[in-house]
């Protein structure tokens, strides 16, 4: 083990390839990849209190990632089940992110105080205008302290706080307060606007437990009172939510619509969705669906997409422009034992223009100083960023490769919240 100068304040510890730990701090180990017995037990913990659906979809998968990292024997496993390739080139070094232009996010939240929807809206240059993305509840990402779920399960799971703090780590800015919404409040909301006329490609169906559907709303124009705009937005019928989505850009267009004719009916609460839905009806407005594609959810019946990052990375350049692409990928071990501290610090690391892909517990919660370890002479640079937004702990370079993250972190007591 060999310390590399870098300056007359910094040192990086070095390790050889053959080394099977990193470093001994106050007598703690520092695995890497981490032995496995704290992540793969919290992982299991996890996939244990997760919904069906994740048995045989992703959720399975972080708990094979998480093995495979250990045995080595990632390459092959990640490929497959992604489609992308971990061998060459490896990510760019991390960009720091430009300026966001104002944002609002609206959430529908369902009985069971998961999300039913979620939709980003951004206001365009000058205040006119914008875009409107609508992202499916169903959307497997990083949670940060909870592991690999569903965007929609992360208001239940952590409240509005946590599904911010995921959909930050998605898009890789810092967004707006979320509004997050029952049906009598979003009834309410779009009330000024009166009944809505909505022109609809399909006819929206529901179907009750036992199987029988019912015609809501026939294919063709049809009149939408407020108060069945919840139903309206939230009923699946019997498609996917992809083609429940489409129903929604049927509404905001609608909605829009009679905002440009009644502008006294533009929402007057809260604040930053009046803004923003102010911008949108003074201009021309873009609408996108989140950019996934369909995983087989086995016999649990809801819906599970994975993003396509090279597409989404496509619709934030017109959606987000200051939003990073190629970020840095990083793996937040808690090594501390503080409670949400994976939340914490996936926060502060949105501004360095990296992105948290992996989160759980370091094989020990007894570690005193924060570890930054970085695998490549070329993430030098993002591993130092990332240490300067922790405001704690060292530079490790370790030439042990792991290819499916640039940065692991392993939390220690020295972090502050």
């Amino acid at each position: 083990m060999n310390k590399v100068p870098l300056g007359p304040a910094l040192d990086i510890v070095e390790l050889s390839w053959e080394s099977e730990r990193l470093d001994v701090v106050d007598g703690f180990p520092v695995e890497l990849p981490p032995s496995g017995r704290g992540l793969r037990a919290q992982r299991r913990r996890q996939q244990a209190r997760r919904r069906r659906r994740h048995r045989l979809g992703l959720g399975a998968l972080a708990v094979s990632i998480v093995a495979l990292l250990a045995a080595g024997l990632v390459e092959a496993t990640w490929r497959s089940h992604t489609g992308g390739s971990v061998s060459g080139a490896a990510a760019p070094a991390t960009r720091a992110v430009g300026p966001v232009p104002p944002t609002a996010v609206l959430v529908q939240q369902d009985a069971s105080g998961a999300a039913a929807s979620i939709t980003l809206l951004v206001a365009g240059p000058g205040g006119r205008g914008g875009h409107v993305l609508m992202i499916p509840p169903g959307t497997m990402t990083e949670l940060p302290s909870f592991g690999l779920d569903g965007l929609g399960r992360s208001l239940a799971l952590g409240g509005p706080p946590l599904l911010q703090n995921a959909l930050e780590n998605l898009f890789g800015v810092k967004l707006d307060p979320v509004t997050v919404l029952r049906d009598p409040q979003l009834a309410a909301l779009v009330r000024p606007a009166g009944p809505l006329t909505v022109d609809l490609p399909a006819r929206v169906e529901s179907i009750d437990a036992a199987g029988r559907v019912s015609v809501l709303w026939d294919e063709g124009q049809a009149t939408l009172a407020p108060d069945d705009v919840p139903r309206f937005l939230a009923v699946q019928g019997q498609g996917n939510d992809l083609a429940r989505l489409v129903r929604h850009q049927v509404f905001w267009t609608s909605w829009l619509a009679r905002l440009r004719q009644a502008p006294a009916a533009v929402p007057a609460a809260p604040d930053g969705l009046k803004r923003v839905v102010t911008a949108l009806v003074a201009g021309t407005v873009s609408f996108d669906t989140l950019p996934v594609e369909a995983i087989d959810a086995g016999n649990a019946g809801s819906d599970v997409y994975r993003v396509r990052q090279s597409d989404l990375d496509s619709v934030l350049k017109s959606a987000l422009p200051g939003a990073p692409v190629g970020r840095v990928r990083v793996q937040i071990l808690n090594g501390s034992g503080a409670l949400g501290v994976a939340e914490q610090v996936a926060s502060r690391l949105v501004p360095t223009g990296a992105r948290v892909v992996l989160t759980g517990n370091a094989d020990s919660f007894a570690y005193r100083q924060t570890q930054v370890v970085f695998y490549e002479r070329s993430k030098q640079a993002a591993a130092l960023a990332v240490q300067k937004a922790l405001g704690a702990g060292r530079l490790v370079f370790s030439r042990r490769p792991l290819d499916v993250v640039d940065v692991t972190l392993v939390i220690g007591k020295d972090f502050k919240g």
